[in-house]
């Protein structure tokens, strides 16, 4: 208080000092957490939510594709679903070149001569897209959902396909007190298919996973064409990833833009925001140039 008199004491103009920094230490013990934005969450929650798809409900998703492909679902139209992302990762946003990595895409000459193709999507309905977090208890039983009307076990067909179901149906995802090995059942079976050209391949077609997947619900940046130690997929896993029903842009709630090739595209930051003002629903627009 001593202090405080002899400070008013100074001036009439020091009075609204004290008062300004009263006002400023209560806003700052109203906000969820020091040094953040009033309302805005802590990244902790916000991980948290995104391993919840009940929590989350706003996704993007970029591709690069030749100008004569036009597309009208999320994926490729003989593909049963299809990988995104949540938009809040990526707000503010990063550069092109940084979010295909983040999603695991290579940017090379090859995609810069591309049209980019960019989604961000918000169904009206939540359940519309089936989001679950990409990870192989999860993909197995997708494959259980998508090929169970066709195929039976024992496989009755000598088919990937029906191998491939097979596997998925007999998984059995065995709790343990040691978390490295329950984790270890459910990659190494994912490890076997991959090493397998066939059954990669089914899965491929069908969800567009590649030899990138990591089955951890976590994109793994530059993984792309390259051969990682364990040390670097860990490091590299950032990102969470979600696989979704390949549903067609107005069933998925999407605004899309399409972006041709120009000097610098890929070192401009990719808004998500940017795609919802621009892009049209349902349909691409193009924009000659991002962030205008």
């Amino acid at each position: 208080m001593l202090k405080v008199s002899r400070t008013i004491s100074r001036g009439h103009h020091c009075v609204l000092c004290v008062i300004l920094s009263l006002f400023y230490l209560l806003s700052v013990s109203c906000d969820e957490g020091s040094g953040s934005e009033p309302g805005q969450e802590s990244t902790a929650v916000i991980v948290e939510k995104s391993r919840d798809t009940n929590e989350t409900n706003d996704f993007i998703r970029i591709v690069f594709l030749p100008r004569d492909v036009i597309p009208a679902q999320l994926g490729r139209p003989s593909a049963l679903r299809a990988f995104v992302g949540a938009s809040v990762f990526y707000e503010p946003p990063v550069s092109v070149e940084k979010t295909a990595a983040f999603f695991g895409i290579p940017v090379g000459q090859s995609q810069k001569e591309l049209d980019l193709v960019a989604f961000r999507c918000i169904p009206g309905e939540p359940a519309a897209l089936e989001p679950s977090l990409a990870t192989w208890p999860n993909v197995f039983e997708r494959v259980v959902e998508d090929l169970g009307e066709q195929y039976t076990c024992p496989a009755e067909s000598a088919s990937p396909e029906n191998k491939l179901f097979c596997l998925a149906e007999d998984f059995t995802d065995t709790p343990n007190d040691i978390v490295t090995a329950s984790i270890a059942n459910a990659i190494g079976l994912g490890a076997l298919i991959m090493n397998d050209p066939e059954l990669a391949g089914v899965l491929g077609n069908i969800y567009g996973i590649s030899s990138e997947f990591s089955g951890l619900g976590l994109a793994v940046n530059g993984a792309s064409g390259n051969a990682l130690t364990a040390q670097e997929a860990l490091v590299r896993s950032v990102v969470p990833e979600y696989i979704v029903r390949n549903a067609t842009l107005i069933e998925a709630g999407c605004f899309c833009i399409r972006v041709p090739p120009y000097e610098g595209r890929e070192e401009a930051p990719l808004d998500p925001d940017f795609i919802m003002k621009k892009g049209g629903f349902g349909e691409c627009n193009f924009v000659d140039r991002l962030g205008l």
